[in-house]
């Protein structure tokens, strides 16, 4: 009996040896990853200035999106890899904690890297007759579980009277989920037991033709330095923010010939988005 033990011992310690060094292999991997990544951003930005004023911004996305997908792909095996060892691994074990520190900045890693190529390389628009209110509903409806997960209190106004417009459905959809993302974000840092709001509305404006959608929060606010960046690619006021989102929102916008602002103050924060209405539309409104 005494030597059944003795096996026993060995092989719980040959388990732990091997998740040992399993974990050190995916540690360094992932700090080589990580230089790799600050080498690509660094050689993307220098690659930006240096051809944006020649008008190849198409050459430095092509060779931006390659190299984003060549270290994508092992990031991405070993997000995989961490995961399952999670899974399969006593939350007892000494090694547990540092899974699961491994499993959370892989993932961030995975999901920076996506965002980028999103950025890069995004789908194509494709413009069609849309109601913008529809799509403002939809964006809304996806994220219902998460608002009052956060007990956030949320009411939305739509304009009747917004005309149907010519956009990309699935791109607008895209920037009002990531503006509502941020409203949520930035209301999570309130304290606790603080009334936390969220209006979202819309309006069309028949002086200057535009539907015009606003996410109005009544959170800690941006300062006056950070809102002449917070569009700027990579720039972010989260500690984990990788500063691509409100990027790619106003590209998206920007390719549908709108704007996109921010105005903030110690009251809270309102994005303003102005999108253009055909001028030939018999009344301006939906039917």
């Amino acid at each position: 009996m005494h030597t059944v033990f003795i096996v026993i011992d060995f092989f719980l310690i040959a388990i732990l040896a091997w998740f040992f060094i399993q974990n050190s292999r995916l540690n360094h991997a992932l700090k080589e990853k990580n230089k790799q990544l600050e080498s690509a951003i660094s050689e993307l930005k220098a690659a930006q200035v240096k051809l944006m004023d020649s008008g190849r911004q198409g050459a430095v996305a092509a060779l931006s999106a390659g190299l984003l997908h060549q270290i994508s792909q092992p990031i991405t095996a070993i997000h995989g890899f961490v995961r399952f060892m999670k899974k399969e691994m006593d939350i007892n074990s000494p090694f547990y904690k540092p899974v699961c520190v491994m499993d959370e900045q892989s993932f961030y890693i995975k999901d920076m890297l996506a965002n980028l190529m999103e950025l890069i390389r995004h789908r194509k628009i494709q413009k069609t007759q849309i109601d913008i209110n529809s799509v403002l509903h939809k964006s809304v409806n996806l994220l219902l579980d998460e608002l009052r997960i956060r007990r956030i209190g949320w009411d939305i106004q739509l304009d009747d009277k917004a005309p149907v417009i010519s956009a990309d459905a699935l791109h607008l959809q895209q920037v009002f989920m990531n503006l509502i993302v941020n409203a949520m974000e930035a209301l999570s840092e309130m304290p606790h037991g603080s009334p936390r709001t969220l209006l979202i509305s819309s309006k069309y404006d028949s002086e200057i033709n535009q539907t015009v959608i606003a996410f109005r929060d009544n959170g800690p606010g941006i300062n006056h330095e950070h809102q002449a960046k917070i569009f700027d690619p990579f720039f972010s006021t989260k500690a984990q923010g990788s500063g691509i989102g409100l990027a790619l929102c106003q590209d998206l916008v920007h390719e549908h010939g709108g704007t996109i602002k921010v105005d903030s103050n110690d009251e809270g924060t309102v994005f303003i988005v102005k999108l253009p209405c055909p001028s030939d539309h018999p009344s301006g409104v939906l039917t």
